[in-house]
């Protein structure tokens, strides 16, 4: 129910569009009913032989008969006996509004009908048509205006669903994976389309058709129709019941789909890895697994609804059978009552029945509808539970209430006592052990600081935690005297340029992947950055120079120029941080050499950290300073030649091949 009022929230504010639409809806059921009703005078004229001027004058003349009957036995009736007169009473209001309303019809329709019978059966059938026309063309509206509403809510809350990913911490991100979020911004999305448009359009008209129907059964035979209703909670109750299977088979099923995207995004991105090792056969039976469980939740909703409709049109079957039986009873033995129970104010007639067997069938249009939708309707709120959910995630990484202005970094870096755990529990269902534990450095503004380290010391989640992608548990990280959970995160992230060493590149023109960097950058900027990074002499040599698309993660250029256009990328934003996250692990020495001479002249004025797991010598002349980590704690720092004096046991990470030694 949440959910609903949700969805409703995002549909209002299209209020205009969706009002139209309920218009165009009732205009549609008044037509159904309308074109059912012409039962009533098909019957007259065509089986009981009256043409319908004939008809009204003998219903007039009876009324007005009856009523002087009814008023000269109420004059007779004493005063004491209340429940008799007020009987007879009500028999004569009823009388009454009848005539009224059949006078309007001899003064007012009947003049414009033929007396000629074959010629009143031809404008019925005409007034048929047309009203049939007129309802087809409020359907197209109505359909037009639901479509549009559906299509601007689903846009929006995709919006909001991008949104709310986007504001998320890079922790919680990796805990929903990629594939997830595909599955909930598409494939849940989509069941939430069709639910919506199910409901703008199905769940608005059919109801409306069926009240239509039975507003005018009412009128025909309230009795008779009151049977007829009699179904109606059990077939709340059947819908009940098959509506919780339903959403708890579509939970699992859209489960199954995100593992499927899981299996094709992970194949896929490390395709080159499954053909050297020839694991076709691994990621086909992941992916026929997964395919199957998918298969096997999707038919548990195809059985629920399949079942779900048959039993809802039985249902609805009886519902008419219970008021036709005893109204077929009423005209065939000509009496107004079955064992003493009055059904009708007089013996009914086989028009009147027609006409309420025609109006109680075209309620069973309606429920045939309503019940081939449920299942659309479950799978969608279904979906709208994983992707609210979505939304309403918080990130780990909260802005502040009340931001502090930041200047540009021009003083000092400063950790205490930093301590760090990521999410999740281990094998034994305990907290996951500290990361990092009570790390404490400063770093003065324009030193590069070299932080070394084995694999999984720490090294690149301490640096991590310098943009706020993740939140220390302890401890705190200051720049120039300020906590970093005191600035807006876009302005904190404002001074620091990245190079990873995954570089990854955007399917767009190198321009447009160098100016990610500083999106308000001109072409001068663009085109000066690309020097700086040694870059525009190999983007020169491509035949479309700049507007070259480098393809999906960059996969159309090398290792080497990927790396110097994320250097680039670095240099146009003017970061007064630049941190490298093993930014030349992956590249060869000529590349390595490239980055160190960009470096060289790049690095001044600014504080630079290199983040790897052993130091090459070709940038010891660029480092004042080396932090060596080990499981999670700064084990030693000073110089490089310090390091190698006073602590031998690190010698391997620093890497000391002055032999290889590349001077600027």
């Amino acid at each position: 129910m949440q959910n609903f009022l949700r969805i409703s929230s995002y549909i209002l504010r299209y209020r205009k569009l969706v009002g139209l639409s309920i218009v165009c809806a009732i205009v549609v059921s008044l037509f159904w009913a309308l074109n059912l009703s012409i039962a009533f005078p098909v019957v007259k004229v065509l089986f009981q032989n009256d043409s319908l001027h004939e008809f009204v004058d003998q219903e007039i003349e009876g009324l007005q008969a009856s009523i002087r009957e009814d008023e000269l036995a109420l004059a007779n009736i004493p005063h004491q006996d209340v429940k008799q007169r007020a009987k007879i009473q009500y028999q004569v209001g009823e009388e009454s509004r009848q005539l009224l309303l059949l006078t309007r019809i001899r003064n007012s329709v009947l003049p414009h009908v033929p007396r000629d019978k074959f010629d009143t059966m031809a404008v019925i059938l005409l007034v048929l048509l047309a009203a049939t026309l007129l309802k087809g063309l409020f359907i197209y509206y109505q359909e037009m205006l639901v479509g549009s509403v559906v299509q601007l809510t689903v846009n929006a809350i995709r919006q909001d669903c991008f949104r709310a990913a986007l504001k998320l911490d890079s922790q919680t991100l990796s805990s929903i994976g990629t594939s997830t979020l595909m599955s909930r911004m598409t494939n849940d999305i989509e069941q939430m389309t069709n639910a919506i448009k199910v409901f703008g359009v199905t769940l608005v008209r059919e109801p409306l058709k069926a009240s239509a129907c039975t507003a005018l059964a009412f009128y025909v035979n309230w009795r008779l129709a009151l049977l007829s209703v009699t179904m109606v909670p059990l077939l709340g109750l059947v819908f009940n019941f098959f509506g919780r299977r339903l959403r708890r088979a579509s939970h699992r099923t859209m489960e199954s789909m995100a593992r499927i995207y899981d299996c094709i995004a992970e194949t896929f991105g490390s395709a080159r890895i499954v053909m050297a090792f020839s694991g076709f056969r691994k990621h086909r039976k992941k992916f026929l697994q997964a395919n199957r469980d998918y298969y096997v939740g999707s038919m548990k909703i195809v059985r629920l609804g399949a079942l779900s409709r048959p039993i809802s049109e039985i249902m609805g079957v009886l519902g008419v059978f219970a008021a036709l039986g005893p109204g077929a009873y009423l005209v065939l033995r000509e009496t107004d009552s079955i064992l003493g129970i009055k059904l009708a104010t007089a013996p009914m007639s086989i028009a009147e029945l027609a006409t309420l067997y025609a109006l109680l069938a075209g309620t069973l249009d309606p429920v045939r509808k309503l019940s081939s939708v449920f299942e659309q309707i479950k799978r969608g709120m279904a979906g709208s539970d994983r992707v609210f959910s979505l939304i309403d995630m918080r990130t780990a990484v909260p802005e502040p209430k009340s931001p502090r202005v930041m200047i540009p970094h021009q003083s000092l870096i400063s950790l205490r006592n930093v301590s760090f755990r990521y999410d999740g529990t281990d094998v034994e269902g305990s907290l996951r052990p500290l990361a990092l534990r009570n790390v404490s450095l400063d770093v003065k503004f324009g030193e590069v600081v070299a932080v070394v380290g084995g694999n999984g010391s720490g090294k690149s989640t301490l640096l991590s935690l310098l943009p706020r992608f993740m939140d220390p548990v302890e401890g705190q990280i200051l720049i120039d005297g300020v906590d970093i959970r005191e600035l807006r995160t876009q302005d904190l992230r404002s001074q620091i340029g990245l190079v990873t060493q995954e570089t990854f590149l955007f399917n767009d023109t190198i321009f447009e992947n160098i100016r990610y960097g500083n999106p308000s950058a001109t072409r001068e900027m663009v085109v000066e950055a690309a020097n700086r990074a040694q870059a525009a002499g190999f983007i020169s040599q491509l035949p479309d120079g700049f507007e070259t698309i480098v393809g999906e993660k960059g996969g159309k250029l090398s290792g080497g120029q990927r790396q110097r256009i994320a250097l680039a990328r670095a240099i146009i934003r003017n970061p007064s941080i630049l941190i490298l996250d093993e930014a030349t692990s992956a590249v060869d020495s000529q590349s390595e050499d490239v980055i160190h001479a960009v470096l060289k002249s790049f690095s001044v004025n600014r504080t630079v950290f290199i983040i790897t797991h052993s130091l090459s010598s070709a940038f010891l002349d660029l480092v004042t300073r080396v932090v060596v980590m080990d499981q999670g704690q700064i084990v030693a720092t000073g110089t490089y030649d310090e390091l190698v004096r006073t602590a031998p046991a690190y010698s391997r990470l620093l890497q000391a091949e002055t032999t290889h030694f590349r001077a600027a």
